[in-house]
């Protein structure tokens, strides 16, 4: 099975984005009321930022990811610093080299962008010992809160730990475009 990810240009796709995720809400685990849990996914939507389906070959929804730019604690105007707010794979597709795969899309992108990003920040349950051991491989822990861990990682290094699996992984598609506009290979 082959795997695309891609931005979601259009308010039909990014319908399809909000419709997936919300289908999933309960697979996502989010630690927060569903108020604050819906923030995290419609943000980059309604801010205008970026999110990515993953589709399957049939062009099925199989995972999503959204990010904003800036942080709350610094007002938003701190725009180098990406906030992945959301991210999720049916279970069926949670593999590694899908991961991986939607990783490098994210990592691509952020090189590409107008705006110079210098830092990723995300989040996951305290309780998820699998995503807590897999994003120490690539992230500093940050912060442990009641429910949730925050992870920061500068783009530099991120690129640099992706660096080894691109040499291993020359059959994907680093960057698929938008769903709805020409795809693009960048590999």
């Amino acid at each position: 099975m082959n795997e695309s990810f891609s931005v979601c240009a259009s308010e039909m796709y990014q319908r399809k984005y909000m419709d997936f995720l919300l289908t999933h809400y309960v697979d996502l685990r989010l630690p927060y009321p569903f108020p604050d849990a819906f923030g995290f996914i419609a943000s980059p939507v309604l801010l205008g930022q970026e999110c990515f389906l993953c589709l399957d070959d049939e062009g099925e929804a199989i995972g999503a990811f959204g990010y904003i730019h800036g942080t709350g604690e610094g007002n938003f105007e701190d725009r180098h610093i990406v906030q992945l707010q959301v991210a999720f794979l049916i279970e069926s597709h949670r593999k590694t080299a899908v991961f991986l795969h939607g990783l490098m899309v994210l990592a691509e992108h952020m090189n590409d962008l107008n705006e110079k990003v210098t830092e990723l920040v995300f989040w996951s349950g305290t309780e998820d010992n699998y995503t807590t051991r897999m994003f120490g491989k690539f992230a500093e822990r940050t912060s442990i809160g009641e429910s949730a861990i925050e992870y920061r990682v500068a783009l530099p290094q991120l690129n640099a730990y992706l660096a080894k699996f691109r040499r291993k992984a020359p059959r994907w598609q680093l960057f698929a475009g938008s769903v709805d506009g020409p795809r693009r290979n960048r590999q």
